[in-house]
């Protein structure tokens, strides 16, 4: 047994006779600094602005629903596109309907609305005519004004060349009106009457007998238009 103990410590002698010592000084240690293979970089991750949503978001649900309840950036993400799609539809919708586009309207909601036009035919007992009058007498240019762009309405509902079903702002029977012979002494009228009622100007009586002499030439007008 002795002589087995004996064999074995030379054999392992003669290992660490022949073994070759390893070079590590401070060269090498640099070297293996500068190594890239051999370089850690601690893993960032960036918050970004849909995780601060969906952590605020969270939060507020969890206290509503309980602490079970996750909501993912994803489903952050989703929702709000789907938002921006219906504001941009809704902002499509309200131009058209500004500009008094017809969509998703049947005829019949159409006529219902005769109730909030600018004119009616059911306005008032007394003719527009005889207010008219009775306005000039009493110098109220302010009613003088609005009675002479309602008689221009009432000429073009009388001489069927606008619907007046189909109307509620003063764009709408420009929109109506296809020929300039009409339209331009229309228009005029309905300047006036939008900047004393709606504007900053002051009826007064030069602006009432303007308005006289334009009516009398919008009324030549119409004359000429059912001739041709």
């Amino acid at each position: 047994m002795r002589k087995y103990f004996v064999l074995i410590l030379i054999l392992f002698s003669s290992f660490i006779v022949n073994a070759q010592e390893r070079d590590f000084s401070e060269e090498t240690i640099k070297e293996l600094k500068e190594d890239p293979d051999y370089t850690y970089v601690l893993p960032q991750y960036q918050i970004s602005t849909w995780d601060y949503i969906t952590d605020w978001l969270s939060d507020i649900f969890s206290e509503l629903f309980g602490e079970n309840f996750v909501l993912k950036s994803s489903h952050i993400e989703i929702l709000i596109w789907f938002t921006i799609v219906g504001l941009v539809f809704w902002a499509v919708y309200l131009i058209l309907d500004a500009n008094h586009i017809i969509i998703f309207k049947s005829d019949k909601k159409i006529k219902q609305q005769g109730l909030k036009t600018i004119y009616s035919t059911n306005e008032s007992i007394i003719p527009l005519s005889t207010q008219l009058e009775e306005a000039i007498k009493a110098n109220n240019n302010h009613e003088i004004v609005r009675l002479y762009y309602l008689l221009a309405i009432e000429k073009l509902d009388q001489k069927g060349i606008i619907n007046l079903h189909k109307i509620e702002h003063h764009n709408d029977i420009l929109f109506q009106l296809k020929t300039d012979l009409i339209k331009k002494p229309f228009h005029s009228i309905g300047l006036y009457f939008q900047y004393c009622w709606y504007g900053e100007f002051e009826a007064n009586d030069t602006i009432s007998e303007q308005l006289k002499t334009m009516y009398y030439d919008f009324e030549t007008a119409v004359d000429q238009y059912e001739k041709v």
